[in-house]
């Protein structure tokens, strides 16, 4: 298998796209070689709509993130660039842990810029979740570890700087090579 899928995670203002703000996107290239590039987009508006137990969970000062961040047209641009810098074509494969919250946010900032979700990435994606459940109704995992800290935890994954985008898209990229090793016979 040759081919290269995009982990992403995102850091969002609370639990609905289409009311709260994506604040950032990670980006993380997996190939069966390993990670081949990671990027991290911080977003910004003019008026940030959020929940503040999000904040809580991922402790984004606003003030400093706005300081960083780009607007979402940029972001845009930016996200087009790595995706031409690492993939060739379209219909790229969107892989994460719980990916579908993910892609809702991504999606949604798609059709805010008036762009296709469909003219970069496709319908299918690859989600941690279910193959960690999987693995433990099949016997291969003794443990229930279906929650992202768990399964880190269970396969020895260390994140620097948990629930920040980048960090979370590159540990669950990891998560899935020890899974692939795991269904392989070798983990």
């Amino acid at each position: 298998m040759n081919e290269e899928i995009l982990f992403i995670d995102t850091e969002t203002g609370g639990l609905d796209p289409k009311q709260h703000s994506l604040l950032s996107v990670g980006l993380v290239v997996w190939s069966p070689a390993g990670i081949k590039a990671s990027q991290e987009i911080l977003l910004k508006e003019k008026v940030f709509r959020i929940d503040h137990y999000a904040l809580k969970v991922n402790k984004i000062d606003l003030t400093e993130h706005a300081a960083k961040a780009q607007t979402h047209a940029e972001g845009i641009r930016t996200l087009q660039n790595f995706v031409q810098q690492n993939f060739s074509g379209k219909g790229i494969v969107l892989a994460g842990h719980n990916v579908g919250f993910d892609v809702g946010f991504v999606k949604q900032w798609f059709d805010e810029e008036r762009l296709e979700f469909s003219s970069l990435f496709s319908h299918r994606s690859i989600d941690t979740h279910s193959i960690l459940s999987a693995l433990y109704l099949s016997g291969l995992i003794p443990e229930k570890v279906t929650d992202s800290n768990k399964a880190f935890d269970y396969f020895k994954i260390e994140v620097e700087r948990r629930h920040t985008a980048l960090s979370d898209a590159l540990a669950t990229a990891l998560l899935f090579g020890k899974l692939l090793d795991l269904m392989r016979g070798r983990g």
